[in-house]
């Protein structure tokens, strides 16, 4: 289980980080090509065209690549808070049955609120039966 979880979470934290890189790596390209006028310059229009609208189209898949990242993460996190609650009941309930059914409390020998009763006090044992 330890390395289905590793595998996961750096999936889903790849996916995160890489949807991010994306924008900054575009946007850096952006910024470096920006004139002292704020506008970007191209050699060729056809080049203008080409490179914008690829950029364009990473930008626009960037984001459901950091929502994917986000929703594995979440939703495995929500696993593991489940798995955890059902381990901690399933080990409650393995104690339960491996211990008395008939004395899976204590209480003083004179209520008589079980069929085994447990007597605490050793000497006066002859009041416990």
């Amino acid at each position: 289980m330890f390395w289905q979880d590793v595998f996961i979470v750096s999936v889903g934290i790849c996916l995160l980080v890489g949807g991010f890189g994306l924008r900054v790596w575009v946007e850096r390209k952006r910024f470096y090509r920006r004139g002292p006028g704020g506008l970007q310059h191209f050699s060729r229009y056809s080049k203008a065209v080409l490179i914008s609208m690829g950029e364009g189209f990473l930008m626009f898949v960037s984001i459901p690549v950091m929502i994917l990242g986000m929703l594995i993460l979440f939703l495995w996190s929500i696993y593991l808070i489940d798995r955890g609650k059902y381990k901690i009941k399933d080990s409650d309930q393995t104690e339960k049955s491996q211990a008395d059914p008939k004395a899976h409390f204590l209480v003083p020998a004179e209520k008589g609120l079980s069929e085994k009763q447990i007597c605490p006090i050793q000497k006066i044992h002859s009041l416990c039966t």
